[in-house]
């Protein structure tokens, strides 16, 4: 096998790690499989990381990393409150939400973590943050667009967003169906930019 510099290498275990987790769940993700999984020696696994939980820190930092920008979203300028929320959940949708064994694999990672003493529930904050930050740049830019304040904290706004796609997400983990999905982040598109435009 080729020499490759650490962070590649790192890379490269990250990657395998995730592929574990997704196709044999977390419990089967040991330093051992991960090795295996990346054609590499287990020294080489413990050289790059010192330890499991290193690795799995670094999993989430994988994990958490931003898939969504509001700027990525095209709106154009005669948009309706309503349409530029409801476009704002579909585009979420169309890139984290509908991918299921990425969204399998965050439910599995938070359960896991809470459930772990040291830095486990702090980790799984990490995730939170992530889609809280998300939701919070979706909120600036649609507050300042229409010059309207939601006369609700941004923090507050940022939960019930995440609550309600994460419920939406989990629900369609256990039925696969997309139309069902879409009615209920269009109508809460609704009653959202009620909101904004009220």
């Amino acid at each position: 096998m080729p020499r490759l510099d650490i962070e590649t290498r790192r890379a490269q275990l990250i990657q395998a790690a995730v592929a574990i987790a997704l196709r044999d769940g977390l419990d089967n993700t040991t330093v051992r499989r991960i090795a295996t999984e990346a054609g590499v020696s287990l020294g080489t696994v413990h050289y790059c990381f010192d330890s499991k939980k290193a690795l799995l820190e670094a999993m989430v930092e994988s994990i958490a990393t931003r898939e969504i920008e509001a700027a990525s979203l095209p709106l154009p300028d005669d948009v309706s409150p309503v349409d530029a929320i409801r476009a704002a959940f579909r585009y979420y949708w169309s890139i984290s939400g509908a991918q299921a064994d990425r969204q399998r694999l965050v439910y599995e990672l938070v359960a896991y973590l809470v459930r772990q003493e040291d830095s486990g529930p702090e980790l799984a904050r990490r995730i939170f943050a992530t889609n809280y930050a998300i939701v919070h740049d979706f909120v600036e830019t649609f507050q300042t667009r229409w010059s309207n304040d939601l006369g609700i904290p941004t923090e507050v706004v940022q939960r019930m967003v995440i609550a309600m796609t994460d419920g939406v997400a989990l629900a369609w983990l256990a039925d696969g169906d997309d139309d069902k999905a879409l009615a209920v982040l269009d109508a809460f598109a609704g009653l959202f930019a009620d909101r904004v435009s009220a």
